[in-house]
């Protein structure tokens, strides 16, 4: 046997790479390199003979996958790779491509994006009385309960009781939209993401004689992130390996963070209790962070009461300094501490690629967006997008743009561009049309200039004039801030906008929401679009110097997971911002903001620094915070509790 294969490898992964054939949970800390145990249990299989064909190797990213491919081709000295290694859906379209005759699928399935699905349940949605469609939810939320429905494997009526409130007198509606949708689908010979799942799962329960042939042709299984499969794909896994019960899964249970997308905490914490037989191994040693960061992060967890046992121990023996709790009189004082600090370690040769700023929501970011771009500090948000480019955000600024001159053809030809049947031609005419007329926003009321529009777009556009109108109106009175305009405009039309064109609208919704809060104070709109202008010439300014490693990382603690920095900076660790408030009203809900704090403490190798303002003006007045309940869970020991003051800057 190659002896490469255990080359690097400590004990406790060497015995996770040579387990038994069988059942294996291999509870991979945080930092403990379950990437390298799961490449050399591959590697390990193959120079015992089993042959390429019948391992399946299932991540949850393309990079992962391809990740795994290469660090193959560098381990081994043979030929070998791995036949069939990729995301659970690529997998599951491979599959339907080859079986898909057994459930109805006819050659390849034709799979359409999120954008063809939204245009799908708004044609379900217009046979439905006018009526019907104004009380009905929008595409986009419509079709995040039926994805939902599939992934948790449960009725449309219980995702919507559970995660849906006001969709509850709806649920029959729901329900025949989603059949109708199925059924329009299925006609057209078209697949959705998730019917790769479902049609996977199908052709296994399809006959006794497929799931043999596929029992066989995958008699290894491994999953990475297992912590991160929701019901739909364990199911699958646990079908796959019912008779051969070979299925090794490397994860975290501490790290289980994305339950918004379907993710089921309880496939790997029952996994034991399903496997009666696996063998369970635990990779403790972290080779990421100092002792006194693992120390707090160890204290976190035990907090919740549903995780399988573990402790990281640090492979780096330098002590280092312990993390911070960082007392802050505000969050206008938050971002110019992190300015400032940002500012020294620069300065003392920290590179700015080793710096990141965490936050529990975007919006958070925002202040500390401004300050660092007012000190010329390069950055960068791990989406690729700063908080202005987002593109909710840029709808928004091209309605107060357009408040604020009318005559700013670019940000009408966005807004119009938005609406349904309207193609950018159509929308370049129409705007050159507009050159002449008097008043911009009555003429996209007015049915004589409409008919000079496409007849399928003449709703949207004169719905468009009627919300410009009125924001104009309100702003005209002069009392109204910035925040009241961009809450007028979310909730006179734009928040149906958001669902029916843009991804995670509810994120969009919060962000917006949140947006407002911050700009309360401000009754200046010139003054505002000037600032935002002034803000991002400096960034370009800042940015024009670097290279994307020269940058300091803004990111949410989700984008935020599998990476690591020297120094991490936490915002804003207040009740009903970290744990979120929504959070607060269930124990399961609670215990994720939970695993989500201590997948952000983990991500600092050096120094962490959490950041507790006393008080928010996001709201054009002074408002009490409070401290996080989760900073009472550490206790005061493991941390340094410090304090700064404006002129302590």
């Amino acid at each position: 046997m190659d002896s490469r294969i255990f080359d690097g490898l400590n004990p406790e992964q060497k015995e996770a790479v040579m387990a038994p054939d069988g059942p294996a949970l291999v509870l991979a800390g945080a930092g403990s390199g379950k990437t390298r145990v799961l490449t050399h249990r591959v590697a390990w299989l193959f120079e015992k003979g089993v042959p390429a064909h019948r391992v399946l190797v299932l991540t949850f990213t393309k990079k992962a996958s391809r990740v795994m491919q290469q660090r193959l081709v560098d381990l081994l000295t043979g030929p070998q790779v791995l036949l069939w290694s990729g995301t659970f859906h690529h997998v599951g379209y491979r599959l339907l491509r080859e079986f898909g005759n057994r459930i109805g699928f006819s050659g390849t399935p034709v799979v359409i994006d999120r954008e063809d699905q939204v245009d799908l349940v708004k044609t379900v949605l217009a046979g439905m009385t006018e009526s019907a469609r104004k009380e009905m939810a929008p595409a986009g939320t419509i079709l995040n309960v039926i994805s939902l429905s599939k992934n948790l494997q449960t009725p449309v009526e219980d995702v919507i009781y559970d995660r849906f409130p006001s969709l509850i007198p709806h649920i029959e509606e729901v329900r025949r939209l989603e059949s109708e949708y199925e059924g329009r689908k299925k006609a057209a010979r078209l697949a959705d993401f998730d019917d790769l799942l479902t049609g996977w799962l199908a052709i296994l329960e399809s006959g006794l004689d497929v799931l043999e042939v596929l029992r066989k042709r995958f008699r290894f299984i491994l999953v990475d992130e297992y912590q991160d499969t929701n019901p739909l794909q364990a199911r699958i896994l646990d079908l796959l390996a019912s008779e051969h019960k070979s299925l090794f899964v490397v994860g975290d249970d501490s790290q289980s963070i994305y339950s918004f997308r379907g993710a089921h905490v309880e496939n790997i914490l029952t996994f034991p209790e399903r496997y009666p037989e696996a063998r369970i191994y635990r990779l403790e040693t972290n080779y990421r962070s100092t002792p006194p960061i693992l120390d707090l992060a160890n204290r976190i967890i035990l907090g919740n009461e549903r995780r399988i046992e573990k402790t990281l121990r640090a492979h780096q023996e330098n002590k280092g300094q312990s993390p911070q709790a960082v007392g802050l009189y505000s969050d206008a004082d938050q971002a110019h501490y992190i300015g400032s600090t940002v500012e020294q370690l620069l300065d003392g040769g920290t590179l700015p690629a080793e710096i990141a700023i965490l936050y529990r929501s975007h919006y958070l970011s925002l202040p500390v967006q401004f300050e660092l771009a007012r000190r010329k500090i390069p950055f960068s948000v791990t989406s690729g997008l700063r908080f202005y480019e987002q593109a909710h955000i840029k709808d928004v600024l091209a309605h107060l743009r357009l408040i604020q001159n009318p005559r700013d053809y670019l940000a009408l030809t966005r807004l119009l561009r938005m609406i349904p049947r309207m193609g950018e031609r159509s929308a370049e005419k129409l705007v050159k049309a507009l050159e002449s007329v008097e008043d911009v926003f009555i003429a996209l009321t007015e049915d004589s200039f409409l008919k000079t529009s496409p007849g399928l777009a003449r709703e949207g556009i004169k719905k468009l004039g009627e919300r410009l109108v009125s924001l104009r109106s309100i702003h005209q009175k002069g009392d109204a801030t910035v925040g009241v305009l961009v809450m007028e405009i979310l909730e006179n039309g734009y928040r149906r906008d958001l669902y029916d064109i843009r991804e995670d609208p509810e994120d969009r919704e919060s962000d917006l929401a949140a947006f407002a809060e911050q700009l309360d104070e401000l009754t200046d709109l010139e003054g505002f679009l000037g600032e935002i202008t002034l803000l991002e010439n400096l960034e370009e300014m800042a940015l024009a110097k670097s290279s994307e490693p020269d940058r300091v990382v803004l990111s949410t603690i989700h984008q935020a997971k599998g990476l690591e920095w020297d120094q991490v900076f936490l915002l804003s660790m207040n009740e009903g911002i970290f744990p979120s408030e929504k959070s607060a009203a269930r124990s399961r809900d609670l215990e994720e903001e939970r695993r989500l704090f201590y997948v952000a403490v983990t991500r600092a190798r050096k120094e962490l620094m959490l950041c507790v303002p006393e008080s928010s003006s996001s709201r054009g007045r002074a408002e009490r915070l409070y401290p996080s309940r989760f900073l009472s869970e550490i206790g005061p020991d493991l941390v340094s509790e410090v304090r700064y003051e404006s002129w302590n800057f």
